[in-house]
């Protein structure tokens, strides 16, 4: 069988256990909706941008790749 799909494997091939143990969250920062991973030092590591505005992805602050600082709003 041939599965056609933009989506990555990963979320195709869902598995609970390994869900769990993984620190990827989706968030959306700015407007922009993103798929980060969170460290222990709480800092988000872009992985990937899950917008539909070709802009967002041309802005170099948004590469996967950046680490964006987490600031706590009192």
């Amino acid at each position: 069988m041939i599965h056609y799909t933009p989506l990555p494997p990963e979320l195709i091939f869902y598995n609970p256990e390994e869900s769990a143990s993984s620190s990827l969250r989706e968030v959306m920062i700015d407007g922009v909706q993103m798929l980060v991973e969170i460290n222990p030092t709480m800092e988000l590591k872009i992985v990937r941008l899950l917008s539909g505005n070709p802009m967002h992805y041309l802005d170099p602050r948004l590469q996967p790749g950046n680490i964006l600082q987490l600031i706590p709003k009192i």
